[in-house]
């Protein structure tokens, strides 16, 4: 055996591997990250909100749709104790009662339009998942 077929045990005069950057001196990475950490953190607040405002509208539809009900319900009860001579007294508290649910649902429903608008606001803010058609596809086999 020769001895320039024999290994030697120093190791190489070359590192093996680069000698990676210490955190302080990457600043780009860093400011990217941290770009990165506030904007996550922003669209999980939308969402958040977003959500919030959903569950708030849900609540105001159904009370709107409630006091619709109520508002029908008085109003045809005033006006059935108007058709008899003998409901009359109780004619002008139904119908007063009757108004006063239809009130509140005319406000409900212009509430439930204030956070439609807001909750289209917030959505909007949002990141905007790709469409199925605009997703690549992976496929490798051969078209023909």
């Amino acid at each position: 055996m020769s001895s320039a077929n024999v290994l030697t045990s120093a190791p190489p005069a070359v590192p093996l591997y680069p000698v990676l950057a210490a955190p302080s001196e990457n600043f780009r990475l860093q400011k990217i990250n941290e770009i990165a950490n506030t904007l996550d953190h922003e669209v999980g607040h939308y969402r958040l909100v977003a959500k919030k405002y959903k569950r708030a509208r849900k609540f105001v539809n159904w009370s709107a749709a409630g006091s619709s009900v109520l508002s029908t319900a008085f109003s045809s009860a005033s006006f059935g104790s108007a058709l008899s001579v003998v409901g009359l007294p109780a004619t002008v508290p139904l119908g007063g009662a009757g108004g006063c649910f239809a009130l509140v649902s005319s406000g409900l429903i212009i509430a439930s339009k204030k956070l439609d608008s807001k909750i289209k606001k917030n959505i909007k803010r949002l990141p905007r998942s790709p469409l199925p058609s605009e997703i690549q596809s992976t496929d490798c086999s051969p078209k023909l």
